[in-house]
């Protein structure tokens, strides 16, 4: 009884869901995604397919990544609040639009017209997920958590030759320490986060 008192008490004021990139894959329809191997920082050669599924492999981690970003201000949380579901990624990256659309086409192969739809789609079911999922009255605190865990996550799938860290002027994006996994990264990322 005092355990499930605990943990009620540390819980979030509101509900978020545990992995964005998920839901946008699944509620999209697109196959699904693969994490990038460390080692690479690509998608490993047999599970890399061009089209549509590598745009997506792409665009996801780097929309969310770009929200992420932008929701760091009450200002950038009050634009996506606010946001109506149409020209989302212009909202999102601003004039680095056109720069990100250019590296994912590179990166899929594929016309950068494309890319653009496909990017616009996935800029605006993130959105109104993450209007669904993080109501205004979340705390700063709450939307600091939700936006560590949504990163944490778009960065297992980020393939590292879209760089953008540098593009939108965030030097952790392009960190390959950000993008491991297992009981020696989770140990570094929780020393680094205490400083």
């Amino acid at each position: 009884m005092l355990a499930r008192f605990f943990i009620h008490i540390h819980e979030p004021k509101f509900h978020y869901m545990t992995n964005l990139i998920l839901h946008i894959q699944k509620n999209l329809g697109y196959p699904e995604l693969h994490k990038i191997d460390p080692n690479t920082q690509d998608v490993k050669p047999d599970e890399k397919i061009f089209g549509t599924h590598t745009n997506a492999q792409a665009a996801i981690p780097a929309v969310i990544c770009g929200i992420c970003s932008r929701l760091n201000s009450s200002e950038g949380v009050e634009l996506i609040m606010a946001a109506n579901h149409q020209n989302s990624i212009d909202m999102i990256f601003g004039k680095e639009k056109t720069e990100l659309i250019n590296r994912i086409a590179e990166y899929s192969n594929t016309s950068n017209e494309v890319v653009c739809q496909e990017c616009e789609h996935v800029a605006n079911e993130a959105v109104r997920l993450i209007k669904e999922h993080l109501p205004g009255t979340g705390s700063p605190g709450d939307i600091a958590f939700f936006l560590n865990e949504q990163r944490a996550n778009a960065l297992l799938y980020l393939p590292a030759s879209i760089q953008l860290g540098r593009l939108i002027n965030d030097n952790q994006l392009d960190d390959r320490t950000h993008k491991m996994q297992g009981p020696v990264s989770s140990l570094m990322h929780a020393v680094e986060k205490q400083f």
